[in-house]
């Protein structure tokens, strides 16, 4: 529930990527009034919408795979395999997780503020991408444990 609301928000957020491009591009060239904002909200809602929506994609199973040598070996042996890339994603996602942690305390502490034209907390959006690691490492470890073997399609598993 907690990913699909994080995925609605980032869908959100790329909508108003949308908006803001195409109401700073009416205002530069038609107007000669360019904005201040735009640029930077446009930043920090992408840096948003790609942490929000990582734990929902990695649930989904919407992470780039080369499925070559699952494709080429047995069912059983292909579970495994995908099993090991699912938990090694998984400690990735945990570490640089616990790396962000530090990071996020760290900015927060120190009350860091963005150089950009309207400054906002650093650590508000380090936080999301703390989120984003977390969740989707949660998700892969699920995956890993769980059903994985049914996200294979059954004509690769027997190519």
């Amino acid at each position: 529930m907690l990913s699909k609301a994080a995925f609605v928000l980032a869908s959100a957020a790329l909508a108003v990527i949308v908006a803001s491009f195409a109401y700073e591009v009416v205002m530069r060239y038609f107007f000669n009034a360019p904005t201040r904002w735009a640029s930077d909200l446009v930043s920090f809602l992408l840096l948003s919408a790609v942490f929000l929506a990582a734990p929902w994609l990695t649930r989904e199973g919407g992470h780039v795979s080369i499925t070559l040598l699952p494709d080429l070996l047995p069912e059983a042996w292909s579970r495994r395999i995908v099993a090991a890339g699912f938990l090694a994603a998984a400690a990735v996602c945990l570490w640089a997780g616990w790396i962000v942690a530090g990071e996020v305390r760290i900015l927060y502490a120190r009350g860091t503020m963005t150089l950009s034209a309207v400054p906002a907390p650093k650590w508000w959006f380090t936080a999301l991408i703390l989120f984003g690691f977390v969740n989707s490492a949660l998700y892969f470890l699920r995956l890993a444990f769980g059903t994985q073997g049914e996200r294979i399609p059954s004509e690769a598993r027997n190519a």
